[in-house]
């Protein structure tokens, strides 16, 4: 996805253009000032995948970002606030797990690609916490510098979560120990207890 952001903000850009709008006119239509839209088209800026999408509806464009560079947080964040929205967090877990097999094996400089950009909120504190452990989680397993946005303390929980009760509806104190004892260090840092095997496609 490194690569797939400056071609989408050039595309923006040449878009505004087409259209007469100055980078002040684009500011007051998103709500930001015109510096921030003159770092975002310089490329000084690691814009999120919603700012583009923003700046995308105030020129009435279609954001299209490729998706030929390989896996993406962000996008799986989206998935994930999909599938919740729908009250179907096996769903969300599942895209999750997708995530992961698709990163497992990838060269580390496309891991970090895959979490550059820092996922927009799923809307639920505890899959936040989750997609930072996973973020951690991967870069470990990559052998990659974790992403700063993951330590941010708003990805930390104050509470434990045993993820399985929440797939199951109800409290399940056996599964919730087994993930207790079985967390990836990752995760359970944050508060957020999954036993590693879940997080394996099978």
């Amino acid at each position: 996805m490194e690569r797939a952001l400056p071609t989408a903000v050039e595309r923006l850009r040449t878009e505004r253009l087409s259209r007469r709008l100055s980078q002040a006119d684009l500011a007051a239509r998103i709500g930001t000032t015109q510096s921030a839209v003159a770092r975002l088209e310089s490329g000084d800026a690691d814009p999120r995948l919603s700012t583009l999408e923003r700046y995308a509806n105030a020129v009435g464009a279609a954001m299209v970002v490729e998706s030929a560079h390989g896996p993406s947080l962000d996008a799986t964040a989206t998935a994930v606030r999909l599938a919740l929205s729908g009250g179907d967090p096996n769903d969300a877990l599942r895209h999750v797990i997708q995530f992961l097999d698709d990163v497992r094996g990838a060269d580390a400089a496309a891991v970090r690609r895959s979490m550059r950009v820092e996922p927009d909120t799923t809307g639920d504190r505890r899959w936040d916490a989750l997609l930072a452990g996973v973020a951690e989680y991967a870069s470990r397993r990559a052998r990659t510098p974790v992403p700063g946005w993951a330590t941010a303390p708003g990805r930390f929980l104050k509470r434990f979560w045993f993820v399985i009760e929440d797939l199951l509806g109800r409290p399940a104190p056996g599964l919730a120990a087994l993930a207790f004892a079985d967390a990836p260090p990752e995760l359970a840092n944050r508060g957020v207890f999954l036993d590693r095997s879940s997080l394996e496609s099978v």
